[in-house]
């Protein structure tokens, strides 16, 4: 509908437009209540803090660390995954724990499918950190595996250089007797 010349009707017309503060909503409304499964990291509102304290204590536990003793750079983005999963979780079930098993028309809510695909994606986060046991297992080979490395490594590197020392002295002993003959 095109605006009126009229300022009084404009201003008739116009003023359903204002925007009016929303009263409210009553103490306990859980209507519009979303589970926040699917919610990416950024629209955690309701599980931000839950994120970040499930980061803080995942970059203490994390089992692999950097030569600060503090989490491998290229970790970091992996634990801030599993940090978003692990709350995203955590707020799926807490909005499961408010209703019943199943929904109106007897069949489980689709909150459970995006439970189970979470438990999923967190596995698989866990497992690429080193933090199940069968990964634990695998990770402490492989470092066992480097730490022997990196000791025969330092070893034989001592070896050379006690060897080139050997060497420097046997050419400085063999100079002393050349000199002396002449």
């Amino acid at each position: 509908m095109p605006l009126s010349d009229d300022p009084m009707k404009r201003a008739r017309q116009l003023a359903n437009l204002k925007p009016q503060p929303a009263p409210p909503p009553p103490e306990g409304n859980v209507r519009a209540l979303v589970h926040g499964g699917r919610a990416r990291k950024a629209t955690l509102v309701a599980a931000g803090s839950w994120a970040e304290r499930i980061h803080a204590e995942l970059e203490a536990e994390a089992p692999l660390r950097d030569a600060d003793g503090g989490l491998p750079a290229h970790d970091r983005q992996l634990v801030e995954l599993l940090a978003s999963a692990l709350a995203r979780l955590q707020a799926v079930t807490s909005w499961l724990d408010t209703r019943p098993a199943v929904d109106e028309q007897g069949r489980p809510w689709p909150a459970e499918d995006v439970a189970h695909r979470l438990r999923r994606e967190i596995a698989g986060h866990l497992d690429a950190l080193g933090m199940t046991p069968k990964s634990r297992a695998a990770l402490g080979v492989d470092l066992v595996r480097a730490a022997t490395s990196a000791a025969d490594a330092e070893e034989s590197r001592a070896a050379r250089e006690r060897l080139d020392r050997r060497l420097a002295d046997l050419d400085g002993d063999a100079e002393e007797v050349a000199d002396a003959g002449s």
